[in-house]
């Protein structure tokens, strides 16, 4: 998932007064965040096949750190604590670590079952309800979460900055879905990984101009 996390980011800065939008808007990309590093650094394993552009043929072999549901959400406690020093304010702290979790909780809808829900360990359970088995499926519902939370909670003058802007990100994983090429132009973990840090720090940017 990759723009739906965005509909929580518009329902935490919705919901919670005074929630900063960077706060909202980094928390509910930390995993992925730390997870490209993570990957270049060796420390977490990712398989891409060279010859199948969907999403569903990628596989995560280990990811324990940034994306179990227990370890990665208390480490995100640390990017917590510096924004709610940086805002002076609890609620910053607060709405990054909601962002965290929602996250994972998103992610459960589309990976099959490789999320773990301990951390590192080899006898951890794994879930995933496996919607990117289902790639066209899978992105057009995706999109259409995204949309009816912006419609539901942000102002009408935010609709075309958030709705057109998170359709031309979302169409960035077009490819993914629909398979308009024969390989995956990303065919190693250090070109998936690297998309995947350049991709959310354009959707940090985005949300962060849009949601005025």
């Amino acid at each position: 998932m990759y723009i739906g996390h965005y509909a929580a980011a518009a329902v935490l800065v919705g919901a919670i007064p005074g929630a900063p939008i960077p706060a909202a808007a980094v928390g509910v990309a930390w995993p992925d965040l730390a997870w490209p590093i993570l990957v270049m650094a060796g420390r977490e394993q990712v398989t891409v096949d060279r010859d199948d552009p969907l999403q569903r043929a990628v596989r995560f072999d280990s990811y324990p750190v940034s994306h179990s549901l227990v370890l990665s959400n208390l480490l995100a406690l640390v990017p917590a604590a510096i924004f709610a020093i940086v805002y002076q304010s609890w609620i910053a702290g607060l709405v990054f670590w909601l962002g965290a979790v929602s996250h994972w909780i998103l992610d459960l809808v589309v990976h099959r079952a490789d999320l773990p829900l301990l951390g590192p360990g080899g006898h951890d359970r794994k879930l995933g309800a496996g919607l990117w088995d289902l790639p066209k499926t899978a992105f057009v519902l995706e999109y259409l979460f995204f949309a009816a939370r912006v419609l539901l909670i942000a102002s009408p003058g935010m609709y075309a900055g958030l709705l057109g802007g998170g359709l031309l990100l979302h169409l960035f994983n077009a490819n993914s879905a629909f398979g308009f090429t024969r390989r995956n132009p990303l065919g190693t973990p250090a070109r998936f990984a690297s998309l995947t840090l350049v991709g959310y720090v354009a959707a940090i940017a985005w949300f962060a101009t849009a949601w005025q």
